[in-house]
C-alpha cells in the first residue's frame, strides 16, 4: 500500500481540497497522514512574510522515509505560498528524489506560489511530479472539487 503525507496550511479552501484528496487517495488504496502546518506563535499572516526567516513551525517535520508521495498545499497570499509552507519545505531533510505534488488555492491570479515551492524543493533534491492551482472567486463546492479527481488521476500515473 502506498503511503502519502498531506502537509498543508489550513486557510481558505485548502482544507476542502485536502479532505477531498484524502477521500480519493483512500479510495485508491493509499494510506494517508495529514499534517497541518502551524507556527509556534500566532502572527498576522501579512506580517509573517516579513518575518519568514525567523519563524518556527510548531510541528516536528515527520520522517519522510516511509512515504511514497508528499503532497503540499498552500493558500495563495500576496501571489505566493504562505511562510509556514515555505519553512516546512526549507526544513525538509535532503529528500533525494522523493516524489512531491504541489497545489495552491486562491481567488484570481496564482502568482508565483507553485514556482516558489518548486524552487525550494529543487534545492532539497525533491521531484515534483504534478502541480495544480485551484482558483475560484466563489467558495469551493462539489463541482469545483471535481478538479481534485483529475489531479489524483495524474498522481496515479506517476506512482
Amino acid at each position: 500500500m502506498k503511503q502519502v503525507l498531506l502537509a498543508y496550511y489550513p486557510l481558505g479552501e485548502v482544507p476542502k481540497v485536502i479532505n477531498k484528496l484524502e477521500l480519493l487517495l483512500h479510495e485508491n488504496k493509499m494510506k494517508v497522514r495529514k499534517e497541518e502546518l502551524k507556527l509556534t506563535e500566532e502572527i498576522d499572516l501579512r506580517k509573517q512574510f516579513k518575518l519568514e526567516k525567523k519563524l518556527v513551525l510548531k510541528n516536528k517535520i515527520p520522517s519522510l522515509k516511509d512515504f511514497d508521495l508528499i503532497i503540499i498545499g498552500t493558500p495563495i497570499v500576496s501571489f505566493s505560498s504562505v511562510p509556514a509552507v515555505n519553512i516546512f519545505i526549507r526544513n525538509l531533510p535532503k529528500v533525494n528524489e522523493k516524489k512531491f505534488v504541489l497545489f495552491a488555492t486562491g481567488i484570481g491570479l496564482p502568482g508565483t506560489a507553485i514556482k516558489k515551492m518548486t524552487s525550494l524543493l529543487s534545492m532539497q533534491k525533491g521531484k515534483v511530479i504534478a502541480s495544480q492551482v485551484f482558483s475560484s472567486i466563489f467558495e469551493f463546492d462539489e463541482k469545483k472539487l471535481r478538479e481534485v479527481s483529475k489531479l489524483v488521476e495524474q498522481i496515479k500515473t506517476q506512482l
